[in-house]
């Protein structure tokens, strides 16, 4: 297989300075249930039980919550975003893609079950700038750590209790 043409891109591309920002970071979290519990309270549907102000619109889904490749937009965190859901395996994974004005970002999340009546949550968080009026977004990632958290908060409340925090 000749691959000059491709090596000779990434050679190029090597030399580039490329000035557009990305960041991610990864939170864990243990919850007192099970992974077929908790799995399905990370669909656009089921946030609407959990996340106080929560609002969205499906646009493609064949069940009405999360699947595969459904699509839904959203303006909850600041500007329109359009999340495709990317990997589905339930009690697993899942994973979203998300684009907004200038920025392209991925929610992936995973559970290992402890065996022991407990589930452990990762998820890893990611934005890209698309455009350099966006890295001063991207820049101040680390921050929405702090959002992203109590995103979690308000998760293991439900968990717990079964009623959305008000």
């Amino acid at each position: 297989m000749n691959t000059e043409r491709s090596d000779e891109f990434i050679k190029s591309w090597e030399k580039q300075v490329n000035p557009l920002k990305s960041a991610s970071f990864t939170l864990e979290r243990t919850f007192r249930t099970s992974p077929e519990k908790l799995f399905p309270l990370l669909c656009p549907t089921t946030e609407y039980d959990w996340i106080p102000g929560w609002g969205c619109e499906l646009l493609h889904s064949k069940s009405g919550y999360a699947e595969y490749n459904a699509v839904f937009r959203t303006t909850f965190l600041g500007p329109e975003e359009i999340w495709v859901c990317t990997r589905y395996e339930p009690n697993k994974a899942v994973e979203y893609a998300r684009m907004s004005d200038g920025m392209a970002g991925k929610l992936d999340i995973s559970f290992t079950d402890n065996l022991d009546g407990t589930v452990t949550g990762r998820w890893v968080v990611s934005a890209s700038a698309l455009v350099e009026a966006k890295n001063q977004a991207v820049a101040q990632w680390e921050a929405g750590r702090r959002q992203f958290e109590g995103f979690l908060d308000l998760l293991e409340h439900y968990v717990n209790s079964g009623e959305i925090r008000s």
